[in-house]
């Protein structure tokens, strides 16, 4: 293995880079198959730790700021024992959460059942260019296919399609506000998906932290969706749960 600096990796994914540090660093990524395994490891514990913690807010074991970086705080550390200490926190955390708490629904995983098709809504068939996004995709690799989708929007704002799945992939990340405001360009754009798109939109409120908060603006989204639209049984359903 080439030298890692995991210092820099922190900082990436901290946000803490200047754009010239930030641009140096991803050029290197694309050269150094090391680096890039080791940044999608510290994505997978860091994400692993949000999604246990997720599930119940009011865990008292770990809090919000319990990531790979704290377990790494020795920089010259045997690196096989980092993995070993983040696997077995992760471990940790989801077993605790089964013990002193009963599993919550959640409702998000309705989004990880959309597959993406090889054609639009409006049945155009779509460019084989987007065959990796596809893939992807379906494989619910979300933190892996965000960037082709961003550079596909980049090249083609007006892309619906792109910009749908998109919203989904923000959705399945827990990026709401982004994925409020891709379902909200489908919505008003009046295309066939655009009571699809009121749904995830209500669906996203749900998951803020603070539900009640949001249980207005969810059911204000689920009321535009009319009986007749195929998404409608799910909408019901959804509606149910928050009245």
């Amino acid at each position: 293995m080439t030298d890692v600096n995991y210092e820099n990796i922190e900082r990436y994914l901290a946000g803490d880079m200047s754009e010239k540090e930030r641009d140096s660093f991803e050029n290197e990524l694309d050269e150094n198959e090391d680096l890039a395994q080791e940044l999608h490891f510290y994505m997978y514990v860091n994400q692993s730790i949000s999604e246990c913690l997720h599930h119940h807010s009011s865990f008292k074991y770990y809090d919000e700021h319990t990531t790979f970086k704290s377990l790494n705080t020795k920089k010259q550390q045997d690196m096989s024992t980092i993995r070993w200490v983040a696997l077995i926190t992760i471990a940790l955390i989801f077993g605790g959460i089964l013990i002193w708490s009963p599993w919550q629904n959640n409702r998000i995983q309705e989004a990880t059942k959309v597959k993406m098709t090889t054609v639009s809504a409006e049945g155009i068939p779509v460019d084989n260019k987007y065959a990796d996004i596809i893939d992807l995709f379906n494989k619910n690799k979300y933190a892996e296919v965000l960037p082709l989708l961003n550079t596909a929007l980049t090249e083609k704002p007006d892309d619906l399609y792109i910009r749908y799945y998109r919203g989904l992939t923000f959705l399945n990340l827990k990026y709401l506000g982004s994925a409020r405001r891709d379902f909200l360009k489908i919505y008003t754009a009046n295309t066939v998906q655009m009571y699809e798109a009121a749904y995830y939109i209500a669906l996203s409120y749900t998951e803020e932290e603070d539900e009640e908060d949001y249980k207005e603006s969810a059911l204000k989204w689920l009321k535009k969706i009319p009986k007749e639209s195929s998404i409608y049984p799910k909408a019901e359903e959804l509606r149910k749960t928050l009245i």
